[in-house]
């Protein structure tokens, strides 16, 4: 029985042996768990704050483009206000203003002060308009006689470059010397011939013609000048080879054209003078006047499908006087019923 019993109280411990065991793995797959757990938050944790963070940078990046894009859009709006008022006729207008109160000069001092200021609302902030010119001396007055636009021209920056032909005319007051002959009586009661030099008072009016250019900026509502005129010279005429295009059509023979002659010398006097007549003859509202024919010669004559076309130059005397001018017209008509009509005269 002892035996046995000794058995028994061994398998029991082999139980307990078993048993701790368990325990032990239990506990580490506990730590195990909580570990990996903390490990599977914090990286949660992490990846919301990256995520977060990407997503703020990217709605940031976003919202700079959307910004940028806006302000560039905003400036371009603005830049094609700016760009389109300096095409405006208001342009002209402002200029044209400008060139008169800049060239009319007034011969009373207050009037000339009161210019000034007038100039001053012409002209960017700051500008200086008393350095526009030195009157100091001239005595007169200067007044604008015409004015013409010849061009207007873009730059590489917000200016304007406005050119215009200016015809003035300069009245100045001078003093000339000269020579008074007087005769006086000596003492020896005899009258004798005395030659005095005296200042004598004279109005001198001379005539200019100048080109001018007028910088100009806007800010989108008004305009402003940014300095001082340029004074130029320009040289428009060019030799050009010119050779018109040739009229469409068989070309007319000598005799032809001798035969619309009656026809054509008819119509251009009646042309020349708007009469009655003209209304039968052509299909134009009206023709010049006072306007007499002597007589024409034709350049180019050509026929197509029924229609004459001419090209011929034009001797008109004016009217009252001696007169004569040769003009060039390209005439286009028909024959109907062994009758010319014109349809067109350019």
């Amino acid at each position: 029985m002892k035996k046995v019993l000794k058995e028994k109280k061994g398998a029991s411990k082999v139980k307990e042996g078993k048993a701790s065991g368990s325990k032990r793995e239990i506990s580490f797959s506990k730590r195990k768990t909580k570990r990996i757990a903390s490990f599977l938050v914090f990286g949660i944790m992490f990846v919301s704050l990256l995520f977060n963070v990407i997503h703020f940078s990217k709605v940031q990046t976003i919202r700079n483009t959307v910004q940028a894009s806006y302000d560039e859009i905003e400036q371009q709006v603005k830049g094609a206000g700016r760009h389109s008022l300096l095409e405006t006729p208001l342009l002209i207008h402002y200029s044209t203003d400008f060139i008169r109160e800049y060239f009319e000069i007034p011969a009373d001092e207050e009037e000339r002060n009161a210019r000034k200021d007038r100039l001053k609302h012409y002209f960017v902030s700051g500008f200086d308009v008393n350095s526009l010119e030195d009157m100091s001396e001239f005595i007169g007055s200067r007044s604008v006689q015409s004015i013409d636009l010849m061009d207007i021209r873009s730059t590489d920056t917000d200016e304007v470059q406005v050119q215009y032909l200016v015809t003035y005319q300069v009245i100045e007051q001078l003093e000339e010397e000269k020579e008074v002959v007087t005769t006086e009586v000596d003492k020896d009661g005899e009258e004798k011939e005395v030659t005095q030099t005296v200042l004598e008072e004279i109005e001198k009016s001379t005539d200019y013609q100048v080109e001018v250019i007028i910088p100009v900026v806007t800010d989108g509502e008004g305009f402003a000048v940014t300095r001082h005129l340029t004074l130029l010279s320009s040289d428009i005429k060019s030799v050009i080879q010119y050779e018109p295009l040739a009229l469409k059509g068989e070309d007319l023979t000598s005799q032809q054209q001798e035969a619309l002659s009656p026809f054509l010398r008819d119509f251009l006097t009646s042309f020349g003078q708007s009469d009655e007549k003209l209304a039968f003859m052509a299909s134009v509202d009206r023709g010049l006047l006072d306007k007499v024919y002597e007589d024409h010669s034709i350049v180019e004559s050509v026929r197509q499908n029924g229609v004459y076309s001419i090209r011929l130059h034009v001797n008109y005397r004016e009217e009252q006087t001696s007169l004569t001018s040769r003009y060039f017209y390209e005439i286009h008509m028909k024959e109907e019923n062994g009758r010319f009509f014109v349809e067109s005269i350019h």
